[in-house]
């Protein structure tokens, strides 16, 4: 499964395979196909990984719980006109 989400004058790809997705830099990125983020389903919740692009950082990591990840897409969801999603 693939969709592409556009904002201003760049691409975000994002793929799932199984019960991981991925989002990669699209068009309008100096590194296109780079990984932004991926989101694991585990069979008890979801880690997200951030990947780091710099050697002064380090790699993120989010892990939630089922309830948790609805709740933080419910609270997301009344921000979603800041996040660049339209109504359709």
């Amino acid at each position: 499964m693939k969709a592409i989400y556009k904002s201003d004058n760049t691409e975000q790809v994002v793929y799932r395979l199984g019960e991981t997705a991925s989002v990669r830099a699209g068009s309008g990125y100096s590194r296109p196909g780079n990984l932004h983020c991926s989101v694991e389903n585990t069979g008890n919740g979801y880690i997200a990984y951030f990947p780091s692009h710099s050697s002064t950082t380090q790699d993120y990591y989010v892990c939630l719980d089922y309830a948790q990840v609805r709740d933080l897409v419910l609270g997301l969801s009344m921000f979603k006109e800041e996040l660049g999603f339209k109504d359709e």
